[in-house]
């Protein structure tokens, strides 16, 4: 009965979309489980700083613990998705997310933990993340075909980040039951889970080792660095495009120092405003990546549609500034989400098909290297903002402003995006035409 209906609803998808392969299928089952437990970690993490220190600037201070070390791990994770066997790579990483969640959930248990030891996990945690995220686009880019990466990117957008944030919701929903340790150890089942995940996909897909065998030391992988900086460089339309792709990860950072001032003090919501906001983004970034695939198919890929994604997205924000009420701060964020993610998903998409197959490792690392470099500076001022006694900008409340603030950067970005983007995509839509 399972098997006649995969193959049901194997018949009603698109040649190009990879759900008709039993190994995607079996990838986003358990991947999507990991992304609801992380769901829950985020929700815990920050909830429990801010309860204990009642400022924004801590949590700016937590992202930032999660922004700094990929700065400097970066051009290592990219030579490592290149050069080694990427299955293992991930398994590795995901088991070692594993051990220090369970480690601690144990702190917890023993009374030793304290809440300014998450700025310790954050830094310990984002080291393994910052490799794991290196590495899938490569693994996906690896076993995919470059007609199925659009669907690929927009699923793994969908089912991913909006099972991230709908774990975030149950969370915020469900924190006055689990507490600390129950949130913490949903995170730890959904690791778990991915780790197994990553054991049993070789069934679907098979190892290829990309290199062959022989030293590995510090001036090998200086010198394959290079390699990807010169590809970056003999493609800079190409690399400047990608940049655009990190839209939603600023997105996530910036509003991140804000929402749980902003649902607590602001709104006056708690902990299941907090989560409920967070579920809404996730809704969002679903709605995003299940709809982008239908409407690229019958509108296709105008040369105009980021800059125009890039200004909705500081409207949206602009909107959340202003509102009085949770649902309506809901609906704006969950087009804060869906316009956010829209420009990710086409500039990732872009990046993995259009990049040769060997360097997109290491051409991805030296994206976020972009991103790592101007994250840190752009959330510690975000937190220095919302310390305000009162805001500069629209509102009085620092946080509200803080909101402007975001949309600001948008607005900037959506100018950007004249030089960058629709200049790309106009050849591209050129070169098609031919």
């Amino acid at each position: 009965m399972l098997a006649s209906n995969v193959w049901m609803l194997g018949m009603k998808l698109s040649p190009n979309n990879p759900l008709r392969r039993p190994g995607y299928r079996f990838f986003m089952l358990f991947h999507v489980a990991t992304s609801i437990g992380g769901g829950f970690h985020f929700v815990a993490s920050h909830w429990v700083l801010y309860d204990d220190t009642k400022s924004p600037a801590s949590t700016a201070w937590l992202v930032l613990s999660y922004l700094m070390p990929p700065l400097l791990l970066l051009p290592f994770c990219g030579v490592l998705a290149d050069r080694c066997n990427r299955r293992k790579v991930l398994l590795l990483s995901t088991c070692y997310v594993l051990v220090l969640d369970c480690l601690l959930i144990a702190m917890i248990v023993w009374g030793a933990f304290r809440p300014s030891h998450l700025y310790v996990y954050a830094v310990l945690m984002s080291s393994g993340s910052t490799l794991f995220w290196t590495t899938l686009p490569a693994f996906l880019r690896e076993h995919l075909s470059k007609a199925e990466l659009l669907h690929a990117n927009s699923l793994n957008t969908a089912l991913m980040q909006g099972g991230y944030l709908m774990g975030a919701g149950l969370a915020g929903m469900l924190y006055g039951r689990l507490g600390a340790i129950g949130s913490f150890s949903m995170a730890a089942a959904g690791f778990a889970g991915a780790a197994l995940g990553w054991v049993f996909i070789r069934r679907w897909f098979p190892d290829r080792p990309l290199k062959p065998k022989g030293r590995i030391g510090l001036r090998s992988f200086f010198d394959e660095f290079a390699e990807g900086l010169g590809y970056a460089r003999a493609n800079k339309p190409l690399f400047f495009f990608a940049l655009f792709g990190l839209a939603p990860g600023y997105a996530a950072h910036m509003s991140n120092v804000l929402l749980v001032g902003f649902s607590t003090d602001s709104l006056q919501a708690g902990a299941e405003g907090f989560g409920l906001l967070d579920m809404s983004y996730g809704l969002g970034a679903m709605v995003c990546g299940l709809g982008l695939p239908l409407f690229l198919q019958r509108f296709g890929t105008r040369p105009t549609l980021p800059t125009i994604a890039l200004f909705l997205v500081a409207t949206s924000c602009l909107l959340v500034s202003f509102s009085q009420s949770l649902a309506f701060a809901m609906l704006c964020f969950a087009g804060f989400a869906l316009f956010g993610q829209l420009v990710g998903i086409l500039a990732n998409t872009t990046l993995q098909r259009e990049c040769e197959a060997e360097v997109v490792g290491r051409l991805g690392s030296l994206v976020n290297v972009v991103q790592y470099l101007l994250a840190p500076i752009l959330v510690w001022g975000l937190g220095v903002y919302a310390e305000l006694p009162r805001g500069r900008l629209l509102h009085e409340d620092s946080l509200r402003d803080g909101f402007v603030a975001i949309a600001i950067f948008y607005l900037l970005l959506a100018g950007a995006s004249i030089f960058g983007t629709y200049p790309f995509l106009k050849r591209q839509e050129g070169r098609n035409e031919n």
